[in-house]
């Protein structure tokens, strides 16, 4: 049949349109129902026959969100760039302070995925020299994350942040307040002077800068990280950032910042 023959040629276009459904709206308003019909029919049999189609398009439409996400980080981290590089010398930071590459981590202490993740960072600084990694406390799961989040950030006024965060993300059970207190015990803290930190409004101003940097980067969860160029500290604008929404290997990371690197000292 003609109109058969003609569809199939176009299946794919038409597919799409039935798919979006938007384009398809118009179209179908001023097709006679018959027609409609038959190009609903050709569809279905054609994706039933051609299932891998479905696939194809799905691959493309994950593609195209994950590149439009990128730009909008991307654009978002030139923007926030003192926010997200500029920290505090008693901050959530590890590594070399003046790092030519800077690592940023946004994490939670009950993300699974963010748990994985601290010995590919802890192993991509310990053999790059040049890295200084800022860790971004982004508590998403709920108050007991929060607290974790606290005394971490009241840790480092004691300058044992490192020491309390990766305690922190060595457990596997459930935070509560007490463990995450006698965890920091564990570490020889000063409890009474970590209870009084943990209040700070420093740290309410931090935790709240953090979830607006998330915000504004269009973050869906942790962890996420940044790689970027910042010789002597301070971030090159001219080498386009990394973002990377997820979790990745220590191979993928190393490559980012060795290529960060070459950045730097150009």
């Amino acid at each position: 049949m003609k109109l058969k023959s003609t569809l199939t040629a176009q299946t794919a276009l038409v597919a799409g349109m039935l798919l979006c459904g938007g384009m398809a709206t118009a179209a179908e308003s001023t097709m006679p129902a018959v027609q409609k019909q038959q190009v609903e029919q050709v569809v279905h049999d054609y994706l039933v026959t051609h299932p891998e189609v479905l696939l194809e398009a799905s691959q493309a439409l994950q593609k195209k969100q994950q590149d439009e996400a990128q730009q909008i980080a991307k654009s978002a981290i030139s923007k926030h760039a003192d926010q997200l590089f500029n920290v505090k010398k008693d901050g959530a930071v590890t590594g070399n302070p003046k790092g030519a590459v800077t690592v940023v981590e946004f994490f939670d202490y009950q993300c699974v995925h963010c748990k994985r993740m601290k010995p590919v960072i802890s192993e991509v600084s310990k053999n790059n020299a040049n890295v200084r990694v800022i860790y971004k406390e982004l508590p998403i799961f709920g108050k007991r994350s929060e607290t974790a989040s606290r005394a971490a950030l009241a840790a480092a006024k004691q300058g044992k942040y490192e020491a309390m965060q990766a305690a922190l993300l060595k457990i596997e059970k459930r935070l509560d307040d007490a463990l995450v207190l006698s965890t920091a015990e564990s570490i020889g803290l000063d409890m009474a002077k970590l209870k009084q930190d943990m209040q700070n409004k420093a740290i309410d101003d931090e935790l709240a800068a953090n979830h607006q940097l998330a915000e504004n980067l269009n973050l869906m969860g942790t962890p996420a990280f940044i790689v970027a160029s910042t010789p002597n500290g301070e971030f090159n604008a001219k080498y386009e950032p990394n973002f990377i929404p997820g979790a990745v290997t220590v191979e993928a990371l190393q490559d980012l910042v060795e290529q960060a690197g070459k950045s730097a000292s150009s």
